[in-house]
């Protein structure tokens, strides 16, 4: 019986194979990061033009009224987080309720639970994504009362 080896052809069929599907996989991985990294910058872009200024904070009790106005920077609405501190203890994130456009000026009541004679609040803005959920900006805002 005699034994027989691949033909030069077929082993040459494989390796191609092989490269395809490698370089296929390389593609996805590379990417999934440029994409990844492609929304970062576009919501980072998008964060640098957000700014909000408190107008006036009533405090009763636990309870504060807050009046916050949007600078006219930016082109799409926003939203903001609120964590109000008193030096020492620091609220629970809450929504501040509304989005906000360019020079949109609005009030709302955040209750907290946990801070009395809170003199100190944080604004963190998110926009809405496509998938309906928020997008956090890195940085906060953050203004004394």
């Amino acid at each position: 019986m005699k034994k027989r080896g691949m033909s030069a052809v077929v082993t040459t069929l494989i390796i191609i194979l092989l490269v395809i599907v490698a370089v296929a996989i390389i593609w996805v991985v590379v990417k999934n990061l440029l994409t990844r990294g492609t929304s970062q910058i576009e919501l980072a872009q998008k964060c640098r033009d957000v700014d909000f200024t408190v107008k006036k904070v009533v405090p009763v009790g636990r309870a504060y009224t807050i009046t916050l106005s949007r600078t006219s920077a930016g082109e799409n609405s926003t939203g903001v987080w609120i964590v109000l501190s008193n030096g020492i203890d620091y609220s629970e994130p809450e929504d501040f309720g509304e989005q906000f456009t360019p020079l949109a000026t609005h009030t709302s009541t955040i209750t907290t639970t946990n801070v009395l004679n809170a003199n100190q609040i944080e604004m963190t803005a998110y926009f809405i994504n496509d998938k309906g959920g928020e997008d956090l900006c890195p940085n906060s805002i953050v203004e004394e009362f």
